[in-house]
This record gives C-alpha cells, sequence and structure tokens, in this order.
C-alpha cells in the first residue's frame, strides 16, 4: 500500500523540548508533573512541564515521595525488577480501508441480510480511512505519559499500536517504527535480554489450572439461581417422568428410554447461555496471558463435574426406580454411567458451539440444528431400517443414538426380567436384533471419547476465535475555532433566555416550575437480621426553580438514596417525613409526569438509534395536545444541546460510554420535566465531554426548572456551575446545606468559620477540600460536621426556608388542580409507539429473525429428505409419520421457545426504566411484543410447513389446516418464552426453567405415552398443555381419517384396517 506524500516519513529529531518535531507536538502528549514544585526532587528531571490543574492533582495528592516509597516496597515484596525502556514511535499512522454501507446494512437490518443473500456476488466497497496521523515522539523511562484528545480521535488506537495489539492486514495497515530502547517488537527476545528463556505465563500449568478451578467453583456456587434452578429441574422432571411412565409395558420402552437421554439434551442447551455469559470476561484475561487456554476449558470442565452427578443422580433415581426397569443395582449403575456420558459428551459440545459462535442467537440456532440431527436419526423417531441410505452415517456419529443403544441394550439384557425369547422380541420391535450386550460398554466408551473431543474442541475455538465487539462511533465534532462556550445552548422556554443571545432557537414548551421540600426526612431499611438501620437522618432542604443543587457526601453517605427517596424510586424500606411540591404533599399519580430521573446506568433499546430513542421519549411523555412539530423542534434542540446531531442516525448499541450518557440525559430532557433528578451524570465521561454535559444541565436549570444532581469529586470547572450544595456524611446526616456562592465562597466561608477545620490551599480544588474536611473516604478522626451544622444559623434559615416554601403559594400553581393522569398519552398511542419500536428493534436484531428465517427451510429439508415419499402401509411407517409430526412439531416449538429469550430479557431492563418513568403501561409493552413476532413466526413457520409438507406427500386437502395449527402451536411457544424471560431473574434462570417446561409439554404431548396407558390421576394434564391438543390435530389431519359416505362406503386415510388401527392408537 503506497503511502501519501502527506505522510512520508520525517527524520526523529533530538528529545530535547527545544528540538522536538511538530508532529509530535501537534499529538499534544506531555507528561505530568508533580503537584508540589517546591518540593525540589531529581525526580522532577523525568517530568515536563504541564500544570497539575487538570483532575489529576487529586491522584497525586499525597505527593510522588508516597507514590515511590509505596511502590519501592511492593517491588521489593514481589520481587519486582521490570525494565523500563525508552519507547520511540517514529512517523507512526494508521490506515484502514473501511467498507461503504448503506444505513440498512449499517444498522444490520433483516432486509440488508436477505439482500446479502440473494446476491451474494455484490462487491463491496471500501473507502481509505486514515485513523493515525503521522506522529513521532519519545516516551523517557519512569515517566507518566498522559494523552489527552476529543472522542473517537485515535487515543486508544494509538495506545494499542504502543502496545502491539493493533489489528493488521491487508485492509487494517500500520505504518512507521517504534522502537523500545533502540530494539523493535520483532528483535526483542526475551531470552537473550534477561539470559534464560521465561514463559509468558506467570504461574505453572498445574498452578494456574488449579487457581481457576479455585475460582470457577466459586463462581458456580455464587450462582444461586442457577444452581438451584438445575437442582429443582432435575428433581420436578426425574419426578414427572417416574410418575408417568410407572410400571408402564414393555412397548413404549424405546420412547421411555429415549426420552430419559433425550432430555439431557435439553439441559446441556443451557450451557449456550452460560457460556456467552463467561465469554468476554474469558476474552480479556486471556489476551494478557492471565492462563493458557486449556487450564480454563479444564477447570470448567471439572467444575461441572458435581453439578452434573446431581442432576443426573438426583433425576435417573426418580425416573429408573419408579418405572420399573431392572432392579439390579449393576443395570442401574450402567445406566447412570451412561447417562452421565450422554450429559457431559453433549455438554462439552454445546461449549464448542457457543464459543466457535459470533452471537448467541447464532450459538442456539446450531444448537438447534445439531439436536435436530440427534433427535432424528436417534433410532426413535424413525426406525434404522427406514433411515434412507444416504443418512444412515449419521445414526453411527450420533451421540444420541449411542446413548439410546447403550440403555436399551443395558435393560433387554438383564437376566433376572427377561428370558431370552423376550428378549429377543423386544429387541426386534425396536430393530436391535443386530446388536449384543457388548455395545453397552461400546457405547459408554464412545461418549467418553466424544466428550474429550468436544472439550478439546472447545479449547481451540476459545484459543483462535475472538468475537470482540468494538463500540464508540466518531462524529462531526461541532467545535471548531470558536468552541469555548458558545456551543453550549438550552432548550428555551417562554421564562428562559439563551445563554449566548446569537445562538437563535425556536420558543420551546411551556412548563410549570416547581419547588421542591423536604422535612424531617428519615428512610429505614430492614437488614437480614430483621434489624432495621436509619440510611437517612432529619433531612430538611429546598430546591427552587432555575437553580441546580449538588448532592455530594462520601461513599456510602446516602446521595444515591436520598435522590431516589425524593424521586419515589425506592420500593422497599420506611420512608418519614414529607416530601412537598408547590405548597401540597408529594402525588405519586401525577409525580412522573412533572420529573425526569437520569440514572447512573445507561439503559436503552440497543437497537434504536439516537434520534428514534429521543423521539419514542417525546411521543410517550408529552401529552397528544402538543402538536408533532413541537416535539420535533424539541427534539432537534435537545440534540443540539447534547452535540448530539452528528451521529442522531447511530445506534445506541455502538455507542461509547459517554455518548451513551448523553442520550440518557437526552432521553429524559424532551420529556419537558419541571423538575430534573440526574445520578452521577458525568461517570464513565471525559473532560471535555463532562463539562459538555454539565453545562447542558445548567443551561437545562436556567430556564426555570429544578434540578438536583449527585456527583461524586468534580473539577473546579463543573463544581463551579452548580448553585446549591447539600454535602452528607456518613449516617445519612446533613453536613452542610446551602449555596456555593462565586468560587465556592460561600461554602469556604462556612467551613472557615468553624473552629479548628484547616484552611484551603491555594488553587485547591474546593469539592475536594470540603470532602477531606468531613472525613469522607479518608478513615481520620474528624469533628463531626453534621452538629456544627445543626447548631449553626445557616441550618436555621434552610429550615426557615423550608417551612415558608411548603406553604401554598399563589405564585405556584398546584398540580392537583392539572387532573393529570400517571400516562401522558392514550392507550392507542402508547400502543402504537411500543409496536412502532418493537418492529424496528426486530427488523434490525437479523442474528434473531433473519438466522431463523434463513435456518427452518434446512430443517424442514433435512426432515422432508429423510421421510421423503414414505409410505404409511404398516405400523412402523405410520409410528414413524407420527413421530416426524411430533418432532417437527416439538422441535420448530422449543426453538422458538429458546431464542426469544435473549432478545426479550434484553429488553426487559429497558421495560423497567421505561415503566418506572411511565412512558406506557404494562398492556400496550405485551401487545408490542406478540405483534413484532407474528410476522416472522408467519414466514418463517410457512417456509418449514411449505418444504416439508409436499416433499413428505401428505394429504394436500389438509395443507392449511395444518400450516394454521402448526403456526398457531409455534406461536404459543414463542410468548411463552416471552413469559418466562419476564418470570425469571435472567436468562440462565429463564434457560433452566424453559427446559422444565418443554419437558412437561413432551411428556404430556401423547407420543411418547399414548393417552390410554396414562394414569387416571394426572389426565388432566393433557388438557392443559397446548402440545396434546397440536399432535392429536396434526397426526389426525394425515392418518386419522376415515369417513363414512351415504352409500356405505369409506374414504380417508385411515380406513384401512391396518391403517385405522395404528391411527387410532395414536391418539
Amino acid at each position: 500500500m503506497s503511502v501519501p506524500v502527506s505522510t512520508a516519513k520525517k527524520p526523529l529529531l533530538h528529545d530535547d523540548d527545544d528540538h522536538m518535531p511538530e508532529s509530535y507536538k501537534s499529538v499534544n502528549m506531555k507528561s505530568v508533573q508533580d503537584a508540589y514544585r517546591s518540593v525540589q526532587s531529581p525526580r522532577h528531571s523525568v517530568y515536563s512541564t504541564i500544570h497539575a490543574g487538570n483532575g489529576v492533582e487529586s491522584m497525586l495528592a499525597g505527593g510522588l515521595d508516597r507514590f515511590y516509597e509505596k511502590y519501592r516496597a511492593l517491588s521489593s515484596k514481589v520481587n519486582l525488577h521490570l525494565a523500563t525502556p525508552e519507547v520511540r514511535f517514529e512517523n507512526l499512522n494508521y490506515v484502514v480501508q473501511a467498507r461503504q454501507m448503506t444505513m440498512a446494512e449499517k444498522q444490520g437490518t433483516v432486509g440488508s441480510y436477505v439482500g446479502r443473500m440473494f446476491n451474494p456476488f455484490k462487491k463491496a466497497v471500501y473507502k481509505e480511512q486514515v485513523v493515525l496521523q503521522p506522529m513521532s515522539g519519545i516516551i523517557k523511562p519512569g515517566s507518566m505519559t498522559l494523552i489527552l484528545a476529543n472522542p473517537g480521535s485515535g487515543k486508544s488506537t494509538f495506545l494499542k499500536a504502543l502496545a502491539g495489539k493493533l489489528e493488521q492486514n491487508k485492509k487494517c495497515v500500520q505504518g512507521g517504527d517504534i522502537t523500545f530502547s533502540g530494539l523493535k517488537t520483532s528483535d526483542i527476545d526475551t531470552k537473550k535480554i534477561v539470559g534464560l528463556e521465561t514463559s509468558p505465563f506467570a504461574m505453572a500449568f498445574m498452578e494456574s489450572t488449579l487457581l481457576l478451578l479455585g475460582r470457577q467453583k466459586t463462581l458456580w456456587l455464587r450462582d444461586r439461581p442457577l444452581l438451584w434452578g438445575k437442582l429443582a429441574e432435575a428433581f420436578i422432571v426425574g419426578l414427572c417422568m417416574g410418575a408417568i411412565y410407572y410400571q408402564p409395558s414393555s412397548s413404549i420402552y424405546l420412547r421411555m428410554l429415549f426420552f430419559s437421554c433425550a432430555v439431557f439434551q435439553r439441559q446441556a442447551w443451557q450451557q449456550i447461555t452460560i457460556g456467552f455469559a463467561l465469554r468476554s470476561v474469558f476474552y480479556k484475561q486471556r489476551s494478557r496471558n492471565f492462563f493458557r487456554t486449556v487450564s480454563y476449558t479444564i477447570a470448567e470442565s471439572i467444575v461441572q463435574v458435581p453439578v452434573n452427578l446431581c442432576v443426573s443422580l438426583l433425576m435417573c433415581t426418580f425416573f429408573y426406580f419408579m418405572s420399573g426397569l431392572s432392579a439390579n443395582a449393576g443395570r442401574f449403575f450402567t445406566f447412570l454411567a451412561t447417562c452421565i456420558s450422554f450429559q457431559h459428551a453433549l455438554g462439552a459440545y454445546m461449549a464448542f458451539l457457543s464459543s466457535v459462535s459470533p452471537s448467541i442467537t447464532i450459538g442456539q440456532t446450531l444448537a438447534a440444528f445439531s439436536v435436530c440431527f440427534f433427535l432424528l436419526f436417534s433410532g426413535n423417531i424413525i426406525l434404522y431400517d427406514l433411515i434412507p441410505s444416504y443418512w444412515r452415517w449419521m445414526y453411527w456419529f450420533n451421540p444420541l443414538a449411542w446413548g439410546l443403544r447403550s440403555v436399551v441394550m443395558n435393560e433387554f439384557y438383564s437376566d433376572d426380567k427377561y428370558t431370552d425369547a423376550q428378549r429377543a422380541k423386544n429387541l426386534k420391535s425396536v430393530q436391535m436384533d443386530s446388536f449384543d450386550e457388548s455395545y453397552i460398554g461400546i457405547g459408554i466408551a464412545v461418549l467418553l471419547a466424544y466428550y474429550v473431543l468436544f472439550t478439546a474442541m472447545n479449547t481451540a475455538a476459545l484459543h483462535f476465535f475472538r468475537y470482540d465487539k468494538r463500540l464508540g462511533v466518531a462524529g462531526g465534532s461541532k467545535v471548531g475555532e470558536d468552541d469555548e462556550d458558545n456551543v453550549y445552548i438550552e432548550v428555551a422556554t417562554p421564562g428562559g433566555t439563551l445563554v449566548k443571545q446569537e445562538r437563535k432557537k425556536n420558543q420551546g414548551l411551556a412548563f410549570i416550575p416547581a419547588n421542591l421540600v423536604i422535612k424531617n426526612l428519615d428512610y429505614y431499611v430492614t437488614l437480614p437480621t430483621k434489624v432495621e438501620r436509619q440510611l437517612l437522618n432529619n433531612i430538611t432542604a429546598s430546591f427552587t426553580p432555575g437553580r441546580m443543587c449538588a448532592l455530594m457526601g462520601a461513599t456510602g453517605a446516602g446521595k444515591t438514596t436520598l435522590m431516589d427517596v425524593i424521586a419515589g424510586r425506592k420500593t422497599g424500606g420506611r420512608i418519614v417525613g414529607d416530601i412537598i411540591i408547590n405548597g401540597e404533599p408529594k402525588n405519586p399519580v401525577n409525580f412522573s409526569r412533572i420529573t425526569a430521573y437520569c440514572e447512573q446506568m445507561d439503559i436503552h433499546s440497543e437497537m434504536s438509534t439516537i434520534g428514534e430513542a429521543l423521539w419514542f421519549s417525546a411521543n410517550l411523555r408529552l401529552p397528544e395536545t402538543i402538536t408533532a412539530e413541537e416535539k420535533r423542534t424539541l427534539v432537534e434542540e435537545t440534540l443540539d444541546l447534547l452535540e448530539l446531531n452528528g451521529i442522531i442516525n447511530e445506534q445506541v448499541g455502538d455507542l461509547s460510554v459517554e455518548q451513551k450518557k448523553r442520550v440518557t440525559i437526552g432521553v429524559e430532557v424532551v420529556a419537558n420535566p419541571s423538575i430534573l433528578f440526574l445520578d452521577e451524570p458525568t461517570s464513565g465521561l471525559d473532560a471535555r465531554s463532562a463539562i459538555t454535559v454539565m453545562k447542558g444541565v445548567q443551561s437545562i436549570a436556567r430556564t426555570g426548572r429544578t434540578v438536583l444532581c449527585t456527583i461524586h469529586q468534580p473539577s473546579i470547572s463543573i463544581f463551579e456551575l452548580f448553585d446549591d450544595l447539600l454535602l452528607l456524611q456518613r449516617g445519612g446526616y446533613i453536613a452542610y446545606y446551602g449555596e456555593l456562592g462565586k468560587d465556592s465562597c460561600k461554602l469556604l466561608e462556612y467551613f472557615a468559620s468553624i473552629p479548628g477545620t484547616e484552611e484551603i490551599r491555594p488553587q485547591y480544588n474546593p469539592a475536594t477540600y470540603m470532602l477531606e474536611v468531613i472525613g469522607a473516604g479518608i478513615g481520620r478522626d474528624t469533628k463531626d460536621y453534621s452538629v456544627e451544622y445543626k447548631n449553626s444559623k445557616l441550618c436555621e434559615y434552610n429550615v426557615e426556608k423550608a417551612l415558608r416554601l411548603a406553604e401554598p403559594s399563589t405564585e405556584f400553581v398546584a398540580f392537583s388542580t392539572l387532573n393529570w393522569t400517571p400516562m401522558a398519552t392514550s392507550f392507542g398511542n402508547q400502543l402504537k409507539e411500543c409496536v412502532t419500536k418493537c418492529l424496528q428493534t426486530y427488523w434490525r436484531s437479523p442474528q434473531y429473525n433473519f438466522v431463523r428465517l434463513a435456518s427452518f427451510p434446512w430443517f424442514a429439508l433435512v426432515f422432508a429428505t429423510t421421510f421423503y415419499k414414505l409410505p404409511r402401509d404398516n405400523v412402523s411407517q405410520i409410528k414413524s409419520h407420527i413421530g416426524l409430526i411430533y418432532n417437527s412439531m416439538d422441535f420448530i416449538g422449543i426453538i422458538n421457545l429458546m431464542t426469544v429469550l435473549d432478545i426479550t430479557c434484553l429488553e426487559r431492563a429497558v421495560f423497567y426504566r421505561e415503566r418506572m418513568s411511565n412512558y406506557y403501561g404494562p398492556l400496550p409493552y405485551s401487545l408490542s411484543l406478540f405483534a413484532s413476532e407474528v410476522p416472522y413466526l408467519v414466514v418463517a413457520v410457512s417456509l418449514f410447513v411449505f418444504v416439508e409438507y409436499w416433499m413428505i406427500g401428505w394429504v394436500p386437502e389438509y395443507f392449511v389446516f395444518f400450516w394454521v395449527t402448526f403456526f398457531l402451536y409455534t406461536s404459543i411457544c414463542t410468548f411463552f418464552g416471552q413469559w418466562m424471560c419476564a418470570l425469571c431473574p435472567n436468562t440462565k434462570v429463564a434457560n433452566v426453567a424453559v427446559g422444565a417446561l418443554s419437558c412437561i409439554f413432551n411428556l404430556f404431548s401423547g407420543f411418547l405415552l399414548p393417552y390410554p396407558m396414562m394414569a387416571d390421576w394426572y389426565k388432566w394434564i393433557v388438557y392443559v398443555v397446548p402440545s396434546s391438543y397440536s399432535l392429536r390435530s396434526l397426526a389426525v389431519s394425515q392418518v386419522g381419517i376415515c369417513v363414512t359416505n351415504s352409500d356405505g362406503t369409506k374414504t380417508g386415510n385411515a380406513c384401512m384396517p391396518l391403517v385405522g388401527q395404528a391411527g387410532r392408537a395414536s391418539r
């Protein structure tokens, strides 16, 4: 690849400041200097000159002497002697070939995937993009370098380049040279440097494996919902199997033993979700050589053995002895060993799929495709003799077939229960008379070999595959030559003025200013020991319109607790005291209409764009009396306010942390609130983004809104934006409440008036000073400033002010007179907006929807080629047709039941946030989930049924009936999955619950155990589960119709004596 003329190499000059190359100076990288310049130390020679007023003074507050003392002590303790090379980079640049995509391709819609499938030879267009401009510089040994740049300008790329972590291929080219004390990365040989060959890992293989084993054991033991869920599932399923198959006829032993093995497939399926939950942590730690990949897989495999043993023992014990299988102890333990071997083999296989799949949905689909083959060619759905010759190889490679064959042989070769004649008859009925008893041990050995093979494949997949998600998008920055304050604007209102008069905006929306008063507020929680603990103590304060108040204090002092109590976000505990708004007690009915709450965690629908997220909030939280044009204007001004216009069409899931933070504030601002609560709005933001966001919040307050904000150790520039401060100390007591004043003069005057209080040092951050004064986070003995405040005139003034503002006044509108409802819009509007959003989410989730649309025809093709034109001339063939209907119905239903969990659980946290803010009610949201699934279910079911039905040659007259019944059952399974996600605490537990639910659907469908053979006390369950209705309807439509005509003749597919008998027996 040719380097542009502008990027041609330039010589690296001397490393002193006077001769530093311009390309290095432009990087704006300077090492951090000790804040205490009065202390003369030779260490200062390694630091360049930069003032410490940029936020790092808190990090170096103890001085470099204390830092180096701790470092030397630690180095001596662990014998740490690291080389400190000089790092030089000369003309370092990074150029990538970026693919040019349409908006649909960029958002990854189902339509773009379909278009790519039908046009696979479309050539992608690439455009060269310079990520890092040529730069040169030197980083001296022992120095601490600070890299400052705007978001998206390449800071992380630069660090990765120095660390040798940048991706390099034909489309990603890194130019220039990087040397470490004169050596390139490729020239560095640890063996030559230190005189011996060292391992890339700090610990030996056995040591790291044992350490990982302990960690994985701890993680599993701490996941109580998953462990108890697995044990509960094993108990329920084992008990149900034992009760249903209590002392049955040997004629159904094949189906019974088949299900006893197949049930472990559903448990192993859960490994997909577990594997994906652990994978991101593994990627991070493995890339830093925490451990070897094989150590991780060995530890993870071993730690699951006790769990699997408990599950197998619990399930198999109930089933084996209640079903009346051989009472021989040896036969029981052989059966148990076979089930355990099969369970581990399938678990290792599912773990491998979770490692090799780019997303959890694709992993679930691959698991479904595998289970399709395992079930179909196990020897139960279609007997071995009826399997087409081109598919018989699958029977011998199928671990389920080996497990089923072993347990069948183990049962029928029991001498204490069966004679030779009975054994021969039973084996012939299941077409296993050609196998002998040796296949029991062979089957167990094959399953154990599969376990080792799949574990090795999982190790290789984890080692060689990486699916890292890169977040952050770069938009057009609004900062140019005049980037000082004129980029900060506000949402204009009738009572507000613009911060910058030259930035004219349209007239904003009217709102009602609100006085917020809290009087003698206490908050108690009950601990697990039944002891009540007080978190807030006698808080009295008032917050007025147009002012911005900061809630600060030590960690655990109660900042967020106080704001949550005021905002009504605490659902537990006991609240004592009064919360008054405009002279009347807070009314939860209309409180959400006048407030907005920005949570610390940025929870949004990842598939929505920034503009759609704000528009969705405006359409649901603003009254319907406001026109669409007024809403659009408000959204546009909010986007401008938070500098989101340049990335308005980016999906939220692709944003960086600071970009998501601005979206979080934006979706609340467009609600046009009277009171705005913000919980740590600057957490995760860089310095520029933090000041951008907080100046935007200040301009919002200046429009006449009441703003209450928790914040943790802000910089001076951010701290000075606040008008008032409520400072809490540990225990939930007020240490200070009042105005800050210009340059925090009133705050400093208050603390200076208290005897024994240390004065602030020159140019010191007042926020840091006051936290140190009250002893926040230091752990030293300090004066009790809550007592000082309680006895001060300032407290007396604040109480009088609060009591005065708590009285009704004609200056402020009482919200009770507005007759507002909790929801701002009607049910119809809520439903419309929720359906629109859910449809957008589904359209942009191709890994869920496109995958099933593309995979269902393949599933149907596998089924159809196996049963292609299979006649219905004898009992075995009819049973195979009914088995196929059962397997198709169960298989497609379970796939939807499992795969819908991930997309539904992903949106559940968003639903909780939006529901708490009264965007909509539960019913519109539930209906929107239903409406979003229907189009894709129609297409997916059509693709499956059309291929399978006509290739097999089923009855043409009943095609529509078959399709409708199949669609209804698949839809019910999908909605059951959504219901499980709403009931369970997380996806892993939902997977366990779905596994138990699918077992119940299978056991009572009528195929594994015909209805006449069921005991009377549980027959009623058949009429509750949807699978029994579906199977009977579908089976009868193909092999159970016999109509007597007026002339006495009979027509239908079940009129032959043999077929009719089998058809009736199947019902």
